[in-house]
Parts: structure tokens; sequence; C-alpha cells
């Protein structure tokens, strides 16, 4: 199953589609949050959903936010207390059955949404 997640500043939403249900969720969160923050809380949101609709399925999670997928490879330190709040939050919820995979952002479907 494949799982596209993104976070934009502009509205400050989150968005994750589920592309074999064609399932799309879109987030308003309150605050003044950065890209970043918004996108480790697409993730959050999409271990989440994963967790209750989903938890004995093989999931590929895609991103098209470089700096979160090479922080949670651990490839890049993570350097600011906002995001290692965010980061040891989605980590635990990480398992060998959901890969967390960059695209670039011409192919991220939760982008395509959030720019509408």
């Amino acid at each position: 199953m494949d799982i596209y997640v993104d976070g934009g500043t502009r509205n400050s939403n989150i968005c994750i589609v589920n592309k074999e249900t064609s399932e799309c969720i879109v987030q308003r969160r309150k605050g003044r949050l950065t890209n970043n923050e918004l996108e480790y809380l697409a993730l959050l949101y999409a271990l989440e959903y994963i967790k209750d609709k989903y938890p004995n399925e093989r999931i590929r999670i895609f991103s098209d936010s470089q700096l979160i997928v090479k922080q949670m490879k651990g490839d890049y330190r993570i350097t600011t207390d906002n995001l290692r709040a965010l980061y040891n939050k989605c980590k635990p919820m990480m398992n060998k059955k959901i890969r967390l995979i960059w695209i670039s952002r011409d192919f991220n479907l939760a982008g395509h949404v959030l720019e509408k």
C-alpha cells in the first residue's frame, strides 16, 4: 500500500493520500509552524492512520521532504528541538513493514492536493 504525505505553510495544512483507496485527508494546523514541522506532522498523522487502519500491512510512505526522510533514516542530524520532538514521536511508530521513501515534488500526490 502506498501513502503520500506533505505539509505546507500556505494555510498551515498537512495532507495524506492513500493511493489504494483514494482517501485524502487534509488538516489545517493551528499556530505558526515551519514547513519542516508540518512535514513531520504529516508523517506523524500518516503513521497514526496506518496504526489504526492497516497495522499489519506493508506500507510505503512517500514524502518530498528530503530533510525528513534523511533524518528518519539517520543520515542527517536533527539540530532543532522542535524537529527532535516530532522525530521522537515518529521514530517509535516506524517498523519493518513501513518504508519511508523520498520522491520528487512532481510525483507527490499529497503535494498536488495542497497546491489546489
